[in-house]
């Protein structure tokens, strides 16, 4: 009898497990395997991975019932592993302005925005990596002896230094936010028009001395770009290419020239989503792709640890707890356990994250350049990609 009774038991136990697992199928069935291309990228479904297919879902379903989100793209990357991919249509966007183009699809380039300057962030450290540039550490005016005048006007400026760069905390004075970027007293809007783009922005006056406020303008980035092209002698697109993305298998970059040499690199940057993805993957894996070296351990650490939190400067970054060099940090608060992530971020909901703790890449593109968004990267990662991991 009592044999009997445990093998009904273990009946019972055996079908429920086994409807379990029906229903886990089910579920993972809803959400496609991302397509296998001949781009670099395993794909598998989230199940394998660990990740429960129902929040995906739900994810889905609120972005179907809210009209005009604009989101056009979300990648995750677990594992190693492409696991989700999904695009929306949406109003592509060139320099601040719309370009009367559609998309958004899997072989679309997207510009970056800002999250472009992590990009940059990167390229400095290969520099440094390889010896182009000895230190951080040193002076920008000595990569620049032809503008030594301009140390005679204000002699503060020769204690900058490609660090204070790096961090934000230059002192120089750049608006480019508060005109349209058509108005020629606007300083992107000068920078792009002056005879000499780099000597504009080192004659910008200091509001503050080198390293003691966090301001997050855009002439940082721009100035150690044209360092890394005067140490290495490449221009920055050809330096990007040959150093970072050739080696992880990025074939379509399209970055905004200036002139004279000199390219845009705190913003514009266009790759395709899965190519975003790699590039996350890269400082996830510590600089390595595929047993090569890109970037050394000690720079990817170093550049995406917060030197310092903006909200000690500043209210206008209250998405973020801390800032690297060109990276931002982000913790999420979770019931099962704080999640620390990094990552690049630009204007309208471009987004590069990092979750080491869950071996997660996620990758958010978006059109929210002139309206409010309806739902933030942030909410996708907090409210769905993290509670999905099991």
């Amino acid at each position: 009898m009592i044999s009997r009774l445990l093998a009904v038991i273990l009946a019972l136990a055996v079908s429920a497990c086994d409807i379990t697992s029906r229903d886990a199928n089910d579920n993972d069935q809803q959400i496609p395997v991302p397509e296998k291309t001949d781009d670099g990228w395993e794909v598998a479904s989230l199940g394998s991975v660990g990740m429960d297919p129902e929040d995906f879902s739900r994810l889905m379903d609120r972005l179907d019932r809210t009209s005009e989100h604009r989101i056009h793209g979300i990648l995750i990357v677990k594992d190693g592993r492409l696991v989700f991919e999904k695009y929306y249509a949406g109003l592509k966007f060139n320099l601040g302005q719309y370009t009367g183009e559609t998309g958004y699809g899997r072989d679309d380039l997207h510009v970056l925005c800002s999250a472009t300057k992590s990009v940059s962030s990167s390229l400095l450290g290969i520099a440094v990596d390889k010896g182009y540039i000895q230190s951080i550490e040193q002076k920008v005016y000595d990569f620049f002896p032809e503008h030594a005048d301009l140390l005679l006007q204000e002699p503060a400026k020769g204690s900058l230094t490609i660090k204070h760069l790096l961090t934000m905390m230059s002192g120089l004075t750049y608006d480019d936010e508060s005109l349209p970027y058509s108005n020629p007293n606007n300083d992107m809007h000068r920078f792009f028009t002056a005879d000499d783009p780099i000597r504009f922005l080192l004659a910008k006056p200091l509001f503050a001395e080198p390293g003691t406020v966090f301001d997050y303008d855009n002439c940082n980035t721009n100035i150690f770009g044209q360092i890394i092209r005067k140490a290495a002698n490449k221009r920055l697109d050809v330096f990007a290419r040959e150093y970072l993305f050739d080696k992880i298998g990025v074939t379509r970059q399209d970055w905004q020239p200036v002139r004279n040499d000199v390219v845009l690199c705190s913003g514009d940057l266009h790759l395709r989503p899965r190519d975003m993805a790699k590039f996350g993957q890269l400082f996830l894996n510590r600089g390595e792709w595929n047993g090569e070296r890109i970037i050394s351990s000690a720079w990817c650490d170093r550049s995406t640890a917060a030197f310092l939190n903006p909200n000690s400067y500043t209210a206008e970054f209250p998405w973020a707890d801390g800032y690297g060099y060109h990276w931002w940090h982000k913790t999420f608060i979770r019931p099962a356990g704080n999640q620390s992530a990094y990552f690049a971020f630009g204007w309208g909901g471009q987004m590069i994250m990092i979750i080491p703790g869950l071996n997660l890449v996620i990758v958010t593109t978006a059109g929210n350049w002139y309206e409010a968004e309806k739902i933030s990267p942030f909410s996708i990662v907090s409210d769905y990609v993290i509670p999905s991991v099991r």
